[in-house]
């Protein structure tokens, strides 16, 4: 079974946190499409074992006014 990510970015439309699968070529465990994301951007966050667990972890990120999951999820 896949953990789960969050990628929290700060610049793209707002900020938003997207809950991601572990597998999903976008969160590529948690390292981003490119194996790297610039912190200018934003950060992941996980892995969690459980979809419940990151959506807890995203609803504590202060700030965010888009929460959602990803269509890998």
């Amino acid at each position: 079974m896949d953990d789960f990510h969050i990628y929290e970015n700060w610049r793209a439309r707002g900020h938003k946190a997207i809950i991601h699968r572990a597998s999903c070529g976008d969160c590529n465990d948690g390292h981003g499409k490119g194996g790297g994301t610039s912190a200018r951007n934003g950060q992941w966050h996980g892995p969690y074992s459980t979809l419940q667990q990151a959506q807890a972890a995203s609803a504590l990120l202060r700030n965010v006014v888009d929460r959602r999951e990803h269509r890998c999820v």
